[in-house]
């Protein structure tokens, strides 16, 4: 994943933060409390899913740089996914 994914990423979860926060300071039903939860859900899953492309991509480049070897690169993707498991 390049550097403009990652950041074209972080650009939709700010405005789903923002969406929350508009919702949070309007909110004044049952639904609209359900559709901000829901809101809340789909951030924090979006956050998850960056974390998880951000250490993966870092993570290659740092540990792997002028290294060999699959079993490195595989242990570095177990590592990750422990880390970031979305649920």
């Amino acid at each position: 994943m390049q550097t403009n994914e990652l950041i074209t990423r972080l650009s939709r979860i700010e405005g789903q933060v923002k969406a929350l926060k508009h919702s949070v300071g309007h909110s004044a039903t049952k639904t609209d409390c359900k559709k901000t939860l829901q809101q809340v859900k789909a951030a924090n899953n979006a956050l998850k899913r960056f974390g998880k492309a951000f250490a993966r991509e870092y993570a290659m480049k740092c540990l792997t740089e002028n290294k060999s070897g699959k079993k490195l690169a595989g242990n570095i993707d177990d590592v990750i996914s422990s880390a970031f498991i979305l649920s």
